[in-house]
């Protein structure tokens, strides 16, 4: 059977969620997808050195991380998991209510024993959910969406996840900025591996 040479390709591809004339993002997708997939996806290849792969950056995505990764770009679900949770207002508290829960249930939600009870309150009697429960959930509703990576050998990330439930002002604040230190290496990594030859880097026009 004649040798057939594949390349596939990775498609990394953010809209532009930023409005130009607020400044804000209005959804939070490339920075959370830019915890979870982006780091990850290309560092795995330390351990697999023959492996190259070539990633096709969109540049739209490329501006919004490093954005995010300065601490220059804002969007209103990052704010309200870093604010104080005694400090919520009633609107503050139904919003995150209603999209702090937005990760798959079953490998996002329920990998955490606090966050899946804080899911089964919610669908049951949100109303009822104190301080603690929603500082609980600002925390945990982040963390969910971590890299791998950095779960598995950050010391800090790694203590809060075995803390698991009771997390204090100082530990949400310490959530934000890992967030900014995950969001900062997602950039050099490619750099790192283009650099190496282990990967090949390409563009597309601006928005796609």
């Amino acid at each position: 059977m004649a040798r057939i040479d594949l390349c596939f390709v990775w498609h990394m591809h953010q809209p532009f969620y930023k409005d130009l004339v607020t400044g804000e993002y209005k959804l939070p997708w490339t920075r959370l997808h830019g915890l979870k997939d982006y780091y990850g996806m290309v560092q795995v290849l330390a351990e697999f050195p023959t492996i190259r792969q070539t990633f096709n950056l969109v540049p739209s995505m490329v501006a919004q991380l490093d954005e995010y990764a300065s601490g220059t770009a804002q969007d209103s679900f990052l704010r309200l998991a870093l604010k104080p949770a005694e400090e919520l207002t009633d609107f503050e508290q139904q919003f995150i209510l209603r999209y702090f829960f937005q990760a798959n249930v079953g490998r996002m939600v329920y990998r955490y024993p606090r966050y899946g009870e804080l899911y089964e309150l919610n669908a049951k009697a949100g109303r009822f959910f104190g301080t603690q429960d929603y500082r609980d959930l600002q925390v945990l509703s982040q963390i969910a969406w971590f890299d791998e990576i950095f779960l598995a050998t950050d010391p800090e990330i790694k203590a809060l996840v075995e803390k698991g439930r009771g997390f204090s002002l100082a530990d949400q604040k310490l959530m934000g900025r890992k967030q900014l230190e995950i969001l900062g290496h997602v950039v050099p990594v490619y750099e790192k591996f283009a650099a190496a030859g282990q990967i090949e880097v390409s563009t597309t026009p601006y928005y796609h």
